[in-house]
C-alpha cells in the first residue's frame, strides 16, 4: 500500500498568475536564521544568504514580483505577484517557491557539511508551503501590514516580565551585574572566558577567570548550556551571587540543588521566570530570557559562541563583537 501527501494547492485556483501570500516553515520548526531582539528580526549571515537569494529569484524568472517578504527566526512569508507569461507553468506559484527552496537548501546543505550552522538533518524545509490567493487591495494592504508586523508578534511582550516568578533576594537586581552567556553543543571542560566589546572601541579583555572579576557584582545568565553552568558551579563554590533568569520555569524547592537553595536563602542567589513551575523550555522564551540578560548588565562575558546561532545574533543586535 502506498501513502501519498495531499497537497495544500487550491485545485480551483490558477496559479499561473495572480496575487498570492505564501508562507514556509523551516523543517522542525528550529530556529535557524536569527533572532528577534525587541520587535527586530536580526538575521544571521545564513538568514542573509536566504533573504538575497529570493530577492534575487525575479532576475532569472522576471514573471516574479516579490510586493513584501520578511524571513523570520523559522519561517518565511512574501506577497507575491506572478505576472503572466506564456511560458509559465500550469503551477508556477510552486515552481517558483521549489526553486527558492531548493536554492536555499543547497546553501544549507554546504554550511551544514562545514559545520557552519545548525544541523536540523537533512532538509531545511518542511515539504510543503502554504498560500492565500489575494484577490482586493484591502486584503493586499491587510497581509503586508501583517508581514511587516510578524516580529512583534514573537516580542518579549508576549511572555511577560522576566520577575513575574522568583526565589531568593530580589534586591540583586538593584545591583550591577556581569553577563555570562554561552552556546549550547560546548563542553565546559574547554571552556575559555572572554569579554565581548563594543563595536566602536578597541578595548577587549581576557580573564581565565569570570568570577574573580568585579566580585561585588551578582553573575547573571540563563544557566542554559554547559558552559554557562560551569560557570554558575563556579560561583557557588565562592560564594558569588548570581542571578538565573530561567526560561523555563523555576524548578519547586526541593528538586533545586542545595547549594542553589542555600544560596537564595542567604540572599546571594535569586532566580526568577517569566514562566511558572515546570513550565516547558521554549525556544522564543529563551531568546527573551537571554534578550534580558544582556539588558540588564554593564558588562558581557563569554564562552563559546555559535557563529550563526541565535547568542551571535543578539551580540551583533547590541553591537557588540567578540
Amino acid at each position: 500500500m502506498h501513502m501519498y501527501r495531499q497537497s495544500l494547492r487550491n485545485q480551483n485556483i490558477n496559479y499561473r498568475s495572480g496575487m498570492f501570500f505564501v508562507t514556509t516553515q523551516v523543517s522542525k520548526n528550529k530556529s535557524i536564521f536569527g533572532t528577534i531582539v525587541g520587535q527586530q528580526v536580526v538575521l544571521n549571515s545564513f538568514g542573509k544568504q536566504v533573504l538575497e537569494y529570493w530577492h534575487t529569484l525575479p532576475e532569472k524568472y522576471p514573471e516574479l514580483e516579490i510586493i513584501e517578504t520578511i524571513l523570520m527566526p523559522n519561517h518565511f512569508h512574501s506577497l507575491v505577484r506572478i505576472n503572466f507569461r506564456i511560458t509559465n507553468k500550469e503551477h508556477h506559484l510552486s515552481f517558483l517557491i521549489s526553486r527558492f527552496k531548493g536554492g536555499t537548501g543547497y546553501i544549507y546543505g554546504k554550511l551544514r557539511g562545514n559545520h557552519l550552522v545548525e544541523d536540523i538533518g537533512e532538509h531545511l524545509w518542511q515539504l510543503d508551503f502554504w498560500d492565500d490567493l489575494v484577490s482586493s487591495d484591502d486584503e493586499q494592504e491587510s497581509i503586508i501590514n501583517y508581514i511587516r508586523k510578524n516580529p512583534q508578534n514573537w516580542s518579549r511582550d508576549r511572555y511577560g516580565a522576566c520577575t513575574s516568578y522568583s526565589f531568593g533576594n530580589l534586591n540583586l537586581l538593584n545591583k550591577l551585574s556581569i553577563a555570562f552567556v554561552a552556546s549550547q553543543g560546548f563542553s565546559a571542560n574547554m571552556l575559555k572566558i572572554r569579554r565581548a566589546k563594543a563595536l566602536n572601541s578597541d578595548e577587549i579583555k581576557f580573564a581565565s577567570e569570570l568570577v574573580a572579576s568585579a566580585s561585588t557584582s551578582p553573575i547573571i545568565s540563563t544557566f542554559t548550556s554547559s558552559q554557562e553552568r560551569e560557570i554558575l558551579r563556579r560561583a557557588l563554590s565562592k560564594n558569588r551571587s548570581f542571578i538565573w533568569v530561567c526560561p523555563q520555569g523555576i524548578q519547586p524547592k526541593a528538586t533545586l540543588p542545595k547549594a542553589i537553595v542555600l544560596a537564595c536563602e542567604e540572599r546571594r542567589g535569586l532566580i526568577i521566570s517569566p514562566q511558572s513551575e515546570d513550565s516547558r523550555l521554549n525556544k522564543k522564551i529563551a531568546t527573551w530570557c537571554n534578550e534580558y540578560v544582556i539588558r540588564h548588565s554593564q558588562e558581557i562575558w563569554v564562552g563559546d559562541i555559535s557563529p550563526n546561532g541565535m547568542l551571535s545574533s543578539m551580540l551583533k543586535a547590541f553591537n557588540l563583537t567578540l
